[in-house]
């Protein structure tokens, strides 16, 4: 008889314990994704005998996505945006906090390597972003005491800001995304755009230190700012408000007649040299949607009151995970789950191609489902493992397949 066996045991039921413990430990989309005993593990590829989107659309509208600097020495990750894609948005690399932390600092490198890539490669770049009430550096708008700066502190950082970053882009980019965000979340419908404004925007607050309301300034005005100052900057630039939740009847309403009322304003605007031509010339739509939710009526709603209020329209930054904001999915699609989700694509593109006169371009917001912000809920036209979901094939031929998938 072996004396030790019990205490062997007991190890073993130890360690069998610890595991567990770990495992349990780790969420149930990590768990999802882990390799199970007897499945084939599968390499990740690209399939480039597929037809390309861009190509598909390109009678009709720019088919972008986004990048990291760190993925341009992808080779083949370059030769499938090379097949699918002709515009580039840096999916971080060029946002305010990233472009310059501390005043009179700019940190250009990885935006320029971004850019370079683009370049080689004979991708168009769009701008993301100037202005934003996140992700910016504090000394845009705020004191060293917290406080928020005086209006004419912040107004003269950002024009320093945009001064410098337009400045430098300038030939590089073919458009910016000048203001992002703007809007608060759960407003009516405005009387005045203004008052469904983000009030506690830091640039909205520095701006509102020191204006004369006798005159007719407010918070607000750093909008305005924020397009003139890249304008006279960087003339040959498309200009872009961008937003999300924009099929919101609130939310649309605003952005339309803020639209209106400064480019109103900036045809009158003494350093206009271009008075036929738009300050803010195209509304983006995020079009962040979730299967659960997404009401195409409302995304053609949002469409027409844009067209209405004189300008293009961009789907920029485009995917539909599965589920919904408070019920968000964390396992694989199944086949009928993938259905759902690729019927919405097509809905949404066969009402792109109906505005496509409209519409300046379609961007999606990322390539893949593992690489997505929003990777639980697998938004995107491939999987995991890089294949061409339903939603790919709905995007190709919307019309299509929604006639083989009533």
């Amino acid at each position: 008889m072996d004396i030790f066996y019990p205490k062997k045991r007991r190890i073993m039921q130890l360690l069998i314990l610890a595991v567990l413990t770990v495992f349990f430990a780790i969420t149930p989309a990590a768990q999802a994704d882990m390799v199970q005993v007897g499945e084939p593990i599968v390499t990740p590829g690209w399939d480039l005998s597929l037809p390309s989107i861009a190509e598909t659309y390109k009678d009709y509208f720019m088919i972008g996505n986004v990048m990291s600097t760190y993925q341009t020495t992808d080779g083949e990750l370059t030769a499938m945006y090379k097949h699918h894609y002709n515009l580039v948005t840096a999916e971080n690399d060029m946002k305010p906090q990233y472009l310059s932390p501390v005043k009179g600092l700019y940190y250009f490198i990885n935006a320029d390597t971004l850019i370079r890539w683009a370049e080689a490669n004979n991708i168009k770049v769009h701008g993301h972003t100037l202005v934003w009430h996140s992700q910016s550096a504090a000394w845009l708008t705020t004191g060293a005491d917290g406080n928020p700066l005086t209006r004419a502190e912040a107004r003269a950082n950002m024009e320093e800001y945009i001064t410098n970053v337009a400045g430098h882009f300038r030939g590089k980019v073919i458009s910016w995304d000048v203001v992002n965000e703007a809007f608060a979340d759960g407003s009516g419908l405005p009387a005045d755009w203004k008052d469904a404004l983000r009030k506690d925007s830091p640039w909205y607050l520095a701006y509102e230190n020191g204006a004369d309301q006798s005159k007719g300034e407010s918070g607000a005005d750093y909008i305005y700012d924020a397009f003139v100052f890249t304008r006279l900057t960087d003339p040959e630039a498309t200009l872009f408000y961008n937003d999300y939740n924009e099929t919101d009847s609130w939310k649309r309403e605003a952005m339309a007649m803020m639209a209106e009322e400064l480019n109103a304003k900036w045809k009158t605007d003494k350093r206009n040299t271009q008075p036929d031509r738009l300050l803010i010339e195209v509304l983006g739509m995020q079009a962040h949607y979730w299967t659960a939710s997404l009401n195409v009526y409302a995304v053609e709603a949002a469409i027409t009151r844009f067209i209405k209020a004189g300008v293009k329209v961009a789907v920029t930054e485009l995917d539909i995970p599965y589920g919904s904001w408070t019920n968000q999915h964390s396992t694989p699609l199944t086949e009928e789950e993938e259905l759902l989700q690729a019927r919405l694509y097509a809905q949404l593109f066969k009402v792109y191609k109906q505005y496509a006169p409209h519409i300046e371009r379609v961007s999606f917001w990322g390539k893949a489902d593992s690489q997505s912000w929003r990777a639980k809920g697998s938004p995107l036209l491939f999987d995991r493992t890089f294949a061409a979901k339903q939603a790919y094939y709905a995007v190709i031929d919307p019309e299509g397949f929604l006639r083989a998938n009533p």
